[in-house]
């Protein structure tokens, strides 16, 4: 199931609730995401921290609004058709049951100083050791004292089966304070409410995968000199199934993550990382492991064009398992986001990254991830603009409780073509279309998906 969900939140990041997510306004331009996976590449402009905006007396007196107030209401309205509901293949009699999703999303943001930008982006990854695929982005605003919080929901209404409507949401907040002498303290939380996409593996069980998690990053960095930082994390994952069927997949993530960076210039920093990730199950205890990274990496912030963040190393994975000698896990690992901004209209940003997850099946003990995104972004004029999404996994899945033949192993390929138009400063509409394909070393797994979204958002 890891392909779908994965190419899951990538492509979602645009739309619609998803302007506010990534920190821009609707009347702004974003770089569209698709449906696609946790992977989100950042642009320097969406990761600056919580710094002061340059507004005038009159934009200074107001509590909300884009024009840089402390709170920051929005809705947004989705509409999405899909000749796949399920993620089936068409030899199932379920794999070509049409579908229209409708969403709509109220919410509001706040952040202290004042901004018209939401200034992270949190993707958790339920699959992904410690609860994030990639390495958080650094948020270093001059401010003494930092603070945001958003809190948002999702009404889902199928038009197949009212069955499958529900209620999702987040709730998501940070807070830092720089000290003198360099030190700063840091902490973001990240609650959800969500649903795995279904196929094959969730239609046969008649359910789907509903889920709570909770995302806790404790952090402290020092700048020691101006050539020598060091940053210590501290990371806490809790995701609970609804469902009784899927509460193997329950678990809970504890770890520690150390930094030394050596600032070789303003805009270029060489790193070292060690990572510790203790998963512990509430029922699949046989998948309790230990999961340690070692890295190497450069942060390289050329020009205003160039953006590049890319580390490489090496992960071991050791099971607790004493009974069924589940084999550990050991490789190269890496981690690649470039940006590039041609001009100001057009924006190209590539990613890419190896890594070895927890299962999303019963029968796997482990799943290694290769994968790769492209996002080219194109602003045609002041109020139209344009997006192309692509995105490719390989997930080579390890058995476990089961005897079968050979490993499974899913190709999943995603594209998304898009446009945005902006009616006016606070409305935006998008259309898109999304292609999404997986084929698997067990034809039981395939499925082929069209959808069509229609979108329109609304924020202060």
């Amino acid at each position: 199931m890891t392909g779908k969900i994965k190419i899951s939140a990538l492509i979602a990041v645009f739309s619609i609730s998803m302007n506010v997510q990534n920190g821009f306004a609707a009347g702004e331009f974003a770089s569209s995401s698709v449906k696609i996976s946790a992977l989100t590449i950042k642009s320097k402009s969406e990761s600056s921290m919580l710094v002061q905006e340059n507004v005038n007396d009159e934009e200074g007196d107001k509590l909300f609004g884009k024009e840089g107030g402390y709170f920051h209401p929005y809705i947004s309205l989705g509409f999405e058709y899909t000749d796949n509901l399920f993620n089936l293949n068409d030899k199932f009699e379920a794999g070509e049951i049409e579908n229209l999703l409708t969403t709509v999303s109220p919410g509001i943001w706040f952040a202290m100083p004042r901004t018209k930008h939401i200034p992270i982006t949190i993707n958790p990854n339920n699959t992904s050791p410690g609860g994030l695929q990639h390495q958080f982005e650094d948020y270093r605003g001059l401010d003494r004292f930092q603070a945001y919080a958003l809190g948002g929901l999702d009404f889902k209404y199928y038009s197949e089966n009212s069955d499958l409507n529900r209620t999702d949401g987040e709730l998501e907040g940070l807070m830092r304070y720089n000290m003198r002498g360099g030190l700063g303290l840091q902490l973001v939380d990240r609650y959800t409410r969500g649903e795995d996409e279904m196929d094959a593996g969730s239609y046969l069980r008649d359910q789907d995968r509903g889920f709570d998690s909770n995302l806790l990053l404790a952090t402290a960095d020092w700048d020691v000199t101006e050539k020598l930082r060091t940053k210590i994390n501290y990371t806490n994952f809790v995701l609970i199934y609804e469902d009784d069927i899927n509460q193997f997949l329950d678990r809970v993530d504890n770890g520690v993550d150390l930094y030394g960076y050596y600032n070789y210039s303003s805009k270029t920093s060489f790193f070292i990382e060690y990572k510790f990730i203790a998963a512990a199950y509430d029922e699949s205890t046989l998948l309790d492991s230990d999961t340690n990274f070692f890295y190497g990496g450069i942060k390289w912030d050329t020009t205003e064009k160039t953006n590049l963040l890319f580390k490489l190393g090496y992960q071991t994975k050791k099971f607790d398992d004493e009974i069924l000698e589940i084999d550990d896990w050991d490789g190269f690992v890496y981690d690649l986001q470039l940006t590039y901004r041609y001009s100001e209209k057009t924006h190209l940003e590539l990613g890419s990254y190896r890594t070895n997850d927890a299962p999303d099946s019963y029968r796997a003990s482990d799943q290694t991830v290769l994968g790769a995104v492209l996002k080219y972004d194109q602003k045609f004029s002041d109020r139209l603009s344009g997006s192309f999404d692509v995105v490719y996994e390989d997930i080579d899945y390890s058995n476990a409780h089961i005897v079968v033949e050979k490993d499974r192993d899913d190709n999943t390929f995603a594209a998304r073509p898009a446009v945005q138009y902006l009616f006016r400063r606070w409305l935006m509409f998008e259309l898109a279309y999304e292609y999404e394909t997986r084929e698997s070393t067990e034809d039981f797994f395939d499925y082929d998906t069209n959808t069509f979204m229609l979108n329109a958002n609304l924020s202060l």
